[in-house]
This record gives structure tokens, sequence and C-alpha cells, in this order.
């Protein structure tokens, strides 16, 4: 038996159920699995036994960010108490678990750390690198090459960014999952297209360009059955607020909480990702798992693993690729069902959470 620690949220929601499932996994294979969970926080330690092995919960000192000296000293105690063979870090709560691990082990934990988000990303939304973000990169490098094993990269994209920013070849690619919800597809109307787009409003999603693209479309095409719903928050979301209110065809929703989200895509004809970057988007997971085929940026890790035609249409992600990708979209809407039973079934094919836990688990054992 091997013991695994895992720093992440020990959450069914979202892709942070890969974690809280891989964790199960685990333990029904004669694991023990330490599960820091940032959110939700457990102020006590729960155990969670299996036939063969067993889980146990707890949370960092604070609810806080890991970050601090006492974040350090706590860790260093739960690497004495465990004795982890293995260390998974996802997002800020990794820095800790895993230097701390490889350090007092003296190299021999086994260390993987997720790249959950490209650099050209980050750039796109910083759009002003300052003095201190530099020094924070530069401090990342260092992580990677010194105390890291393997960088789990969602996407291909995901590992070719990794490699030139970061001048590693550490990266090994592993598909993201997602929890499968799906209970039957919602009968659409046809008398119009529904377009929907879910996630952040920040620069490097392409939300703004992908309005102007509708609005110079819907000028020239004025009977067009395409209608656009937009849903989240971010930076851009008064600019887009404002562009929405000039364009008739166009509904902002806001903020979706998680247990809409379903019901939101299941009712769309096509769930749409205009990113300029992006990774391996979540919601195009869950959009396939809902049986919603795909309106996909050629410039996503996720679009590497779908088939144009098939389960989605790819454009790139400029105003002209869009016009010209919802006339694509109009012109060829009676292929739309069948493209809903493809989605359907890349998702089970390669996204499923048992091929996830499948994979990972023997990687690191």
């Amino acid at each position: 038996m091997k013991t695994i620690l895992i720093a992440h949220n020990y959450s069914e929601v979202s892709f942070a159920a890969m974690s809280y499932h891989l964790a199960h996994h685990l333990a029904e294979l004669g694991h023990h699995v330490v599960f820091i969970s940032h959110h939700p926080y457990f102020p006590k330690k729960k155990l969670v036994v299996k036939d063969a092995g067993k889980i146990t919960v707890c949370s960092w000192p604070t609810t806080k960010r890991p970050t601090s000296l006492k974040d350090v000293f706590w860790y260093s105690q739960m690497h004495f108490k465990y004795k982890p063979d293995v260390v998974i870090g996802h997002f800020v709560g990794s820095n800790i678990s895993i230097l701390v691990s490889k350090l007092l082990s003296f190299g021999t934990v086994k260390t993987f750390e997720y790249y959950h988000t490209l650099i050209d990303q980050l750039l796109t939304d910083l759009k002003k690198v300052t003095l201190k973000q530099k020094i924070l990169f530069f401090r990342k490098k260092v992580f990677y090459g010194l105390f890291c094993d393997v960088i789990v990269c969602p996407s291909k994209l995901a590992q070719n960014d990794f490699e030139l920013f970061h001048n590693n070849k550490k990266g090994q690619v592993l598909l993201n999952p997602m929890m499968d919800r799906f209970e039957k597809k919602k009968v659409l109307a046809t008398d119009f297209i529904k377009l929907s787009y879910l996630g952040r409003l920040d620069a490097s999603k392409g939300v703004v360009d992908l309005i102007e693209a509708y609005k110079i479309y819907k000028d020239s095409v004025v009977h067009s059955k395409i209608i656009l719903n937009i849903a989240g928050t971010g930076s851009q979301e008064v600019k887009i607020k404002e562009l929405v209110n000039t364009v008739s065809g166009i509904t902002y929703l806001g903020g979706l909480t998680y247990d809409a989200i379903d019901d939101y895509l299941n009712s769309s004809h096509f769930a749409v990702i205009p990113s300029k970057f992006d990774n391996l988007p979540t919601v195009g997971l869950e959009a396939m798992m809902n049986q919603t085929p795909l309106l996909i940026s050629n410039t996503t890790g996720l679009a590497d693993y779908l088939t144009d035609g098939k389960e989605c249409f790819k454009f790139d992600s400029n105003i002209a690729s869009m016009i010209l990708l919802f006339e694509r979209v109009e012109s060829n809407f009676d292929v739309q069902e069948q493209m809903s039973r493809e989605a359907r079934a890349t998702f089970l094919d390669k996204f499923s959470m048992e091929v996830y836990c499948s994979t990972f688990s023997t990687l690191i054992l």
C-alpha cells in the first residue's frame, strides 16, 4: 500500500471532481490517500474508509491561500506523520506540498504538478507584465525544474506551452475528465438556433470579438435564426454589457450558479468557445457531456481532440472567421442532431472519469 497526498479541492463540483474521484479510486485499490482540501474547508480531519484502503481529508491551517510560514510548518508535520510516496499538487497548494515533501524526503517522493493555465493566456489577460510578475514566472520555472518530477498537462497545447516558456521537457499529457451528470437531451425548438457562451469574461476568452462578429453577421443576414446567450463574469463584464445592449438577438445572463450549468448547456443547440488562448476549457467537456456540440476556436487545447464537422465546427479566433462560422452553422443546421450524438460519444470515449482515474493510477503507481 502506498500513501498518495493530493492538494486540491475535495469536491465533486466542476473539474475539481477529478481529484475527488481519483482519491476514491486509489483508496479502492488499497492505498491511503491524504487529501488536503482548500475548498471546502474541513476544520477537523475526516476519515473515509474503503474496503481495501482509506482517505484522510483535512485542510490547511487557515481558510486563506496556503502561502505562510505557518502553512509550511503545518505541512512539514503532515509530511513526517504520513510520509507520502507520491504528492499531486493543483494551484497554489502545490507549492508548499511539493517543495517541502521533496526536501524532507531527500528527493525520494515522486511529485506531480498540474499545469492548468497557459502562459499565453495569462499574458493576454495581464496586458502588462510587471517586474513582480516576471519574478513570479522565474520562481515557478525554478520550482518546476528542481522539485517536480512530472508536469501534468491537460492537453498537447499545454505541453507545448510549458516546454516553450519554461524550457522543460517534464510535461506529460493527461486529459482532464468531467463527472457524467447527463440524464437525457432536451427536445429543442428548431425555429431558432441557440448558441451559448459560458465562462470568464476576460480578454483571452474572445467574447468581445464574438459579439462584434455576431453584430456584423446579423446586419447582413436580417432573417438569421441564430440567437446568442452569454453567461459569466470577469474583467470585461461592463464592456460586454454595453455591447450587448446595442445588438438585438443577444442575451446576457450574468454569472450562473453551478447547479444551473447543465440546464443552460443542455438547452442550447451549440456551445461556443471563442478563446484566443485556452488549455482544455471545462465548459467544453460539460457541453459534450450534455450532448451539446461545440463551436470551438483552433487556439484551444480541446480542439486538438475533436474532429471538425463531427462533434464540432472549428474556427479561428478572429472576427472574420467568426462571421463565417455563423454562416456555416446556419447553412448546416440539419446536421445538428447528429453532431449532438457525436459530442456525447466523444465525451464518453476521451473525457470520462473512469478513463482518467485508470490512466492516472497507472502513471503514479
